[in-house]
């Protein structure tokens, strides 16, 4: 009599999941690497507020009946709605305004390696407010990233002039806008559903930006809506924002915080190299140095700094 045998070993299996999170790591990455060249991409016909609080309506047409679905508006008082909207004012209003309109006047891979200092700007916002402590290597990695930047200035401003200087500027606000949100969330410590906190972090951002941009743009309607911007849009809200968010929380239940933060790392050389083929970018020698202190400071700084979708600028 031939004994059965289960189908998989438990090894088998445990090697089977490890390879579906390192397939999902690597597709949320890519997905995320690919927003920044089409940011770019609808930039050449869409005026940039236009373009982002388009972005967080098409987005919510998905987010807002998965989380009625789930019942993620149930239970919510008001304290809870007060921190995760104002929180998304600066994620997702304020950072993504200063986002589309910097990223008019700087390649895709700039944009990249600016929003990649995040982490070691919210080490730095800790320290203010008491909510990091210091150690010789977050010095080391705060150090690392001023410099950085401060390279990436110079270079910019050698290269690319005042423009170049403006759209930097404007990246490195929306990074602090999205640090500063960090603590702020962290100091307050609330836990909730993670869709709930981006649909309504969504839904607070996609208001001022709407209002700005139909005071300033006008009516989304006069904008010149080619086959390259609706592609764009259709690419950001989609698998920008709901896709990669969904990967991000599927991860983030198998991989550890650490591993997580090495994505916003990966990130930069792979949008960097898509910036360079799809639209033919060049970065100059001094911001790719910056960007190697950048990157230097953030896998030195603080390991345990939350990755969420929420969090993106891109």
């Amino acid at each position: 009599m031939v004994e059965s045998r289960q189908p998989y070993s438990p090894l088998v299996v445990r090697h089977r999941n490890s390879l579906r999170v390192i397939a999902a790591w690597w597709i949320a990455c890519f997905l995320w690497s690919g927003s920044f060249v089409f940011i770019r991409l609808g930039l050449r016909d869409l005026p940039p507020l236009t373009f982002a609080w388009m972005r967080l309506v098409l987005a919510l047409t998905v987010l807002i009946p998965l989380t009625v679905a789930r019942g993620g508006f149930v239970n919510l008082d008001r304290r809870d709605i007060a921190h995760v909207t104002m929180a998304g004012v600066l994620l997702l209003g304020v950072n993504y305004g200063l986002v589309y309109w910097g990223a008019q006047f700087i390649p895709s891979g700039l944009v990249a390696i600016l929003l990649s200092t995040t982490p070691v700007l919210a080490l730095a916002l800790g320290w203010l407010v008491g909510s990091e402590t210091v150690t010789g290597r977050k010095i080391v990695a705060l150090g690392a990233g001023v410099l950085g930047v401060v390279l990436i200035f110079r270079a910019e401003a050698h290269a690319s002039g005042m423009a170049a200087i403006v759209g930097t500027l404007a990246v490195v606000g929306s990074a602090l806008c999205v640090a500063s949100a960090y603590v702020w969330l962290k100091g307050y410590g609330k836990r909730l559903p993670p869709l709930t906190v981006t649909t309504l972090q969504c839904l607070a951002g996609v208001v001022p930006l709407a209002i700005a941009g139909v005071a300033v743009e006008g009516p989304p309607w006069e904008a010149t809506w080619t086959a390259t911007a609706v592609g764009a849009l259709l690419y950001l809200a989609l698998c920008g924002s709901v896709l990669a968010f969904w990967l991000n929380y599927w991860l983030l239940q198998r991989m550890d915080a650490s591993a997580m933060l090495m994505m916003g790392v990966a990130e930069v050389p792979i949008a960097v190299a898509l910036g360079a083929a799809v639209i033919g970018e060049r970065l100059p020698a001094g911001t790719l140095a910056g960007a190697a202190c950048v990157l230097a400071g953030v896998v030195l700084g603080p390991v345990s700094t939350p990755s969420t979708e929420s969090s993106r600028g891109s």
